[in-house]
């Protein structure tokens, strides 16, 4: 008899700050997330219509609006996909506002920060089972 467990949740990270993006991605595999890095935001659109759905998609909020647009019009034909975090840096004066069902949510970054940003990708995915050690 085996024993089906939930699949592994897949975050993907659209930053062009290579060394933040390198940190978080090391920080979320450690906690058995499967991530995506993606130094090319505008990108985005494309991988999150692929074939392969996303847990929870954290995206910098500097990008082509046409992007983020496409972003939203794919996160809302989507029944209880993937969810957005728009990653705001430290230096990000912008207010956005979004409807309330809108699954997006927001997240200041910084350098010294990977560790709450890692606990905010689990306060929302949960966190993944551990494969028992052999």
């Amino acid at each position: 008899m085996t024993t089906r467990r939930a699949p592994q949740p897949r975050i993907l990270i659209a930053h062009r700050d290579a060394v933040w993006v390198d940190q978080a991605k090391q920080r979320l595999e450690q906690m058995g997330y499967s991530v995506t890095e993606c130094l090319e935001p505008d990108w985005v659109p494309d991988l999150l219509a692929g074939s392969r759905p996303y847990s929870l998609a954290a995206v910098t909020s500097e990008m082509d609006p046409m992007a983020q647009a496409e972003i939203l019009k794919l996160v809302r034909g989507q029944s209880g996909g993937t969810k957005i975090m728009m990653l705001l840096d430290q230096l990000d004066s912008a207010t956005m506002h979004f409807r309330g069902n809108s699954n997006i949510l927001t997240h200041r970054i910084a350098s010294d920060n990977v560790a709450e940003f890692a606990l905010a990708v689990a306060a929302q995915v949960g966190v993944p089972e551990r494969k028992p050690d052999v």
